[in-house]
């Protein structure tokens, strides 16, 4: 487990990195910059770029079909993937999880870090989704399609837990789990 201070939040003294690869580290550096107003858009309708990272590639803002970029197919894979980390199926998880997830941990090496991640955390009592992200870049990615989800869980030994899951879009033409990070 890889502990990190957190940019976002002072209330928050660290991050628990489960390896599932560096790009959850970079977007969560990434959201911090998320302004205000950007954060109280719906959900459905949020447009990815330039709000969401600190100095966009360019001036320009994204195009029209990023703006009413339905999050929602992101969502509902998310949260079926995360109801596989709940009930301790690490495995099946990692089999479920992107090609870029896959290269970054070993289904091993990733069985043993949510479990050391989360054992300490208890049973998932309750998971609200916070705010759901789309962009079409990652810092450290190739361009393509992603959503960045964050949740605030309460577990039985931590009621403050945030989570946060970066979705891709497939070559398949499914939503699957690119990193995820709690904390």
């Amino acid at each position: 487990m890889l502990t990190t201070p957190s940019p976002a939040s002072h209330r928050f003294h660290r991050f628990h990195f489960v390896r599932a690869l560096t790009l959850a580290a970079g977007v969560a550096v990434s959201l911090s910059a998320l302004p205000v107003r950007a954060q109280q858009e719906p959900m459905q309708r949020r447009s990815a770029q330039p709000p969401l990272f600190a100095a966009p590639a360019s001036a320009t803002t994204a195009p029209a079909a990023d703006i009413n970029r339905d999050v929602r197919p992101a969502l509902e894979a998310a949260n079926l993937w995360l109801g596989l980390t709940d009930i301790n199926r690490a495995a099946q998880s990692w089999q479920q999880a992107a090609p870029v997830f896959q290269r970054a941990i070993s289904a091993d090496a990733w069985t043993q870090s949510l479990q050391t991640a989360r054992a300490p955390l208890g049973k998932v009592k309750s998971r609200k989704t916070k705010d759901a992200v789309f962009t079409r870049t990652i810092p450290g990615q190739p361009e393509g399609e992603y959503v960045v989800i964050q949740y605030d869980t309460a577990f039985e030994n931590k009621a403050d837990a945030h989570e946060m899951v970066t979705m891709v879009y497939g070559i398949d033409s499914r939503w699957r789990v690119a990193g995820y990070l709690v904390r």
